[in-house]
């Protein structure tokens, strides 16, 4: 090919080879598969926090955990894990100082 990068082919290449107990077709097929998961997972999330229902979202940390906190509707404020899309607690409609553990 002619204008191929081959320096960033080389690289991928390099990155995916096997240990001994594991061969290049199998480890590949376990990255794809370990990528198509994580893809999924975040386009649930990103569809979940763009529903009609979501009046504002915000991502937040408490400590070194990031959290994905959205008020719905009908005034309930609901904390997620963005990385799983875990809901993680949840208030009482028109009560969003006082969450409860899910």
């Amino acid at each position: 090919m002619a204008g191929a990068n081959t320096q960033n082919t080389r690289a991928i290449i390099s990155d995916c080879t096997a240990p001994s107990n594991e061969s290049t077709e199998e480890r590949l097929s376990r990255l794809a598969h370990g990528n198509r998961a994580r893809l999924l997972a975040k386009a649930a999330l990103f569809a979940s926090m763009h529903t009609k229902s979501t009046l504002w979202a915000r991502q937040m940390k408490a400590g070194s955990q990031k959290l994905s906190v959205r008020m719905e509707w009908p005034g309930v404020l609901c904390v997620y894990d963005p990385a799983t899309g875990e809901k993680l607690a949840e208030s009482l409609p028109g009560q969003p100082d006082k969450l409860q553990k899910q």
